[in-house]
C-alpha cells in the first residue's frame, strides 16, 4: 500500500537513535483511512512506546518512540513569550527492525537518511511485527492474549518458547498464576487435538499451594501426587537410590556440619552401603549391630556407648530380656561397665565377648526375619553403629555427632511418608503435578530440591550424547525454594540448594532440561538464576528491589517497557526475551473458571452478604 500517513521527517541520526521532526497532524490517538473502521485501514497515532516507520527505498524501517519533547527554535531564554511557530515537536526513536515485502525482520538492514519520511504504521503492519514468525504453521502457534494498545492477537511459537528457561514475575493479584496456567494449558491443548505430539517430553509442576490439582486445570490427563505426612497414602515422590544415598544429599537432608558431621556421614555410607544393591542390606545391619555390641564392651571406655546400643535395640523393637549385658550400668568411679556390684565387664575375656556376640547375632537374625526395616530405620542404625565405633576408639566426640542423630530422627516422617527410594522404572506420565499444600515447611524445603536433583541427574544421564527427550520443571511460588535472602536456614543448606538450581539453569539447556519459575518476589531469587532466564513475562511489580533486579538482569527490556512495569493492570504483562523480536505489553487472556488455578482472592461480597439471608 502506498498511501502513507506522514508523521514527519528525519532530522538527526546517531546510531540506532533517530530524531524525527514531527508535523502537527499526528496528535490524535487513532486514524481511519477511507473513513470506515471495518473496511478501511486503522492507524495508531504518535505516542511514547508506539511503533512508527521510516521510508528508505524498498524498506520501511521500524522504530519505537522512546521520548517526545518540544524544542525552542528561538533559543532565547530572555524572551519567554509564546508564538505560534516557536516550538517544534520532536520524537526520539530507537530502531528495531524493518519491513520488506510485507514481512517484518529484526535488526538493521539500512540506516535512514536526513529528510526521509516517517510514517504511521497500520494495525495490520503492527500485527505482523508482533507476530513475525514467517515459517510456522498457524495451527502450531498458541494464542495467549492481545497487545494492550493495538488489541492485536499475540501468537507464540511453542518451538521457540518451550525450549528455553521461562520466568513469570508479578505481585500478588497481578495475574502471574493465570499466565503460567494459560501458557501450558494452550500447549497441552495442542496435544489433545493432535496438533503436537508431546510424548517425548515430561512436564512436572511443583505446586506449593495446591493451585493446579483440580481436574480441569492444565489438563485432564495429568497425574496428581498429593504429598502429606502421616496419611498412609501411596502418593510418594520416587527418588533413585544413587541420589538418596549421595553424601551431599544426606548432608543437606540432616543439616550436617561441614567439618565433623559430613565426614561422619561419608564414613557411615562407605561402610554400610552395598554397591551392588545400592542399599543397606540386612546382613550389614546384623553385622553392624554385633560389631557395635563388641566395641561397646571390649573397649569398655565410654558411658554413652551402651545407651546408643539400647537405641539400636529400640529401632528393631526386639525382646531385650534375652540380650546379653542389656542391664549393665556404668560405674563413674572405675570408668567401666558392671552387671552387678561384684561383676565388672573388664574382667570378661575376649573369647567370652565373641561368644556373647554370636549369641546376639542369632537373636537379631531371628528378629529381622519377621521385621522389615524402613529405610530411615536402617539409616539410624547405621549412624548409631558408626558413632559407637568412633567414640569407642577415640575418633569422634559424642557431643559433636549426637545432634545429627536427633535431626535425622525428626526428619524420618518426611522420608518415610513422602519419598519412595527405588530405581525401578515407573510408568511415564507426560504431565505431573506434585502438590505440597499439606506438607510442613521443612518438607516444602526438602522435597523440591530432591525432585529437581533426581530428575536432572536422570535426564542428564539419558541425554548424555544427544537430546532424545525434554524435561520441563515448572515451579510456582519459586521464592520458597530459590531464595538467596532467607535467614531461617543453615548457610550450607542454602549454598547447596542454590548451587543445584544454578547448575540446572546454566547447563540444563544442553541436555534438554528446562525450568519455568513464577514468583511474586524476583529480588529474593538468586540473580544468577534470574539472569540466565531466556524469556520473561513480567506483571506488575512495585517494590524498588524487584524493579532494580529486573532492570539489572533483563537486557531485552527497553526504557519505555521498563517504566510501565509498576503501572500494569491485573492480567497485563510485558513479554520479552530471546524468543521475541520486541518487548510487548500484553493482556493475557483469563482462563475459564474451571480451568483456572485456585489462586483467587476470597469473594467477601458473597461471604458477607450471605449472612443477611
Amino acid at each position: 500500500m502506498n498511501n502513507y500517513l506522514e508523521v514527519g521527517r528525519v532530522v538527526e541520526i546517531e546510531g540506532k537513535r533517530i530524531i524525527i521532526e514531527a508535523n502537527d497532524k499526528c496528535n490524535d490517538l487513532t486514524y481511519f483511512y477511507n473513513g470506515v473502521v471495518y473496511n478501511g485501514v486503522v492507524y495508531r497515532g504518535v505516542t511514547v512506546g508506539q511503533l512508527i516507520g521510516i521510508i528508505r527505498g524498498p524498506y520501511i524501517l521500524v522504530g519505537r518512540i522512546e521520548k517526545e519533547y518540544l524544542e525552542d527554535k528561538f533559543i532565547n531564554s530572555n524572551d519567554i513569550s509564546y508564538e505560534k511557530d516557536r516550538y517544534q515537536r520532536k520524537l526520539d526513536i530507537k530502531m528495531v527492525g524493518y519491513i520488506e515485502n510485507s514481512n517484518f525482520y529484526l535488526g538493521i538492514i539500512s540506516y535512514p537518511m536526513i529528510y526521509n519520511v516517517a510514517i504511521m504504521l497500520s494495525d495490520e503492519q503492527i500485527r505482523k511485527i508482533i507476530n513475525s514468525e514467517h515459517n510456522v504453521d498457524e495451527k502450531i502457534q498458541i494464542k495467549v492474549g492481545t497487545t494492550v494498545k493495538e488489541k492485536a492477537n499475540i501468537y507464540l511459537n511453542p518451538y521457540k518458547l518451550f525450549n528455553t528457561h521461562i520466568g513469570i514475575f508479578g505481585n500478588t493479584g497481578s495475574g502471574k498464576s493465570n499466565t503460567l496456567a494459560k501458557l501450558y494449558r494452550e500447549l497441552f491443548k495442542k496435544e489433545e487435538n493432535y496438533t503436537l505430539d508431546l510424548s517425548t517430553s515430561e512436564f512436572v509442576f511443583v505446586d506449593f499451594n495446591g493451585e493446579y490439582v483440580n481436574e480441569n486445570v492444565l489438563s485432564k490427563s495429568k497425574k496428581v501426587i498429593n504429598l502429606q505426612v502421616d496419611n498412609n497414602s501411596e502418593n510418594k515422590l520416587k527418588i533413585s537410590n544413587n541420589i538418596f544415598w549421595d553424601v551431599e544429599t544426606l548432608s543437606i537432608l540432616f543439616s550436617a556440619t561441614e567439618k565433623t558431621q559430613k565426614p561422619f556421614i561419608k564414613n557411615t555410607i562407605n561402610y554400610f552401603l552395598d554397591k551392588k544393591s545400592n542399599d543397606i542390606t540386612e546382613d550389614s545391619i546384623i553385622n553392624g549391630i554385633c560389631s557395635a555390641f563388641y566395641n561397646t564392651f571390649y573397649c569398655n571406655n565410654n558411658k554413652e556407648a551402651n545407651n546408643l546400643l539400647h537405641l539400636i535395640y529400640d529401632e528393631i523393637k526386639i525382646d531385650t530380656s534375652k540380650i546379653p549385658f542389656y542391664d549393665c550400668s556404668w560405674n563413674e568411679t572405675t570408668k567401666t561397665y558392671y552387671i552387678n556390684t561384684s561383676e565388672y565387664l573388664n574382667n570378661k575375656t575376649k573369647e567370652e565377648l565373641i561368644e556373647k556376640r554370636e549369641e546376639l547375632k542369632n537373636i537379631i537374625t531371628s528378629r529381622l526375619c519377621d521385621y522389615n526395616l524402613k529405610i530411615t530405620e536402617k539409616l539410624r542404625i547405621a549412624f548409631l553403629v558408626e558413632l559407637i565405633y568412633q567414640i569407642s576408639y577415640g575418633k569422634a566426640q559424642y557431643e559433636h555427632i549426637s545432634p545429627l542423630i536427633e535431626r535425622m530422627k525428626s526428619q524420618s516422617n518426611i522420608i518415610d511418608d513422602l519419598i519412595e527410594i527405588s530405581d525401578d522404572d515407573e510408568e511415564k506420565n507426560c504431565i505431573t503435578v506434585v502438590s505440597l499444600r499439606n506438607c510442613s515447611i521443612e518438607a516444602k524445603k526438602i522435597i523440591p530440591l530432591l525432585l529437581a536433583k533426581n530428575t536432572y541427574e536422570k535426564h542428564k544421564l539419558s541425554n548424555k550424547t544427544s537430546i532424545q527427550n525434554t524435561f520441563h520443571l515448572i515451579i510456582d511460588e519459586a521464592h520458597n525454594i530459590l531464595s538467596d535472602q532467607s535467614t531461617r536456614e543453615d548457610s550450607n543448606w542454602k549454598d547447596y540448594r542454590l548451587q543445584v538450581f544454578e547448575e540446572m539453569i546454566k547447563e540444563g539447556r544442553k541436555f534438554g532440561y528446562y525450568l519455568t519459575i513464577a514468583s511474586q518476589r524476583p529480588a529474593d531469587i538468586s540473580d544468577t538464576i534470574v539472569s540466565q532466564i531466556h524469556n520473561y513475562f513480567i506483571h506488575r511489580l512495585v517494590s524498588e528491589q524487584d524493579l532494580y533486579m529486573i532492570n539489572n538482569v533483563v537486557n531485552t527490556l527497553d526504557s519505555v517497557s521498563r517504566s510501565n512495569i509498576p503501572l500494569l493492570a491485573p492480567g497485563q504483562c510485558i513479554i520479552t526475551g530471546t524468543s521475541f523480536d520486541l518487548p510487548m505489553v500484553a493482556q493475557i487472556m483469563k482462563l475459564p473458571k474451571l480451568e483456572s488455578p485456585n489462586s483467587e482472592s476470597a469473594d467477601l461480597e458473597t461471604l458477607w452478604m450471605s449472612l443477611l439471608y
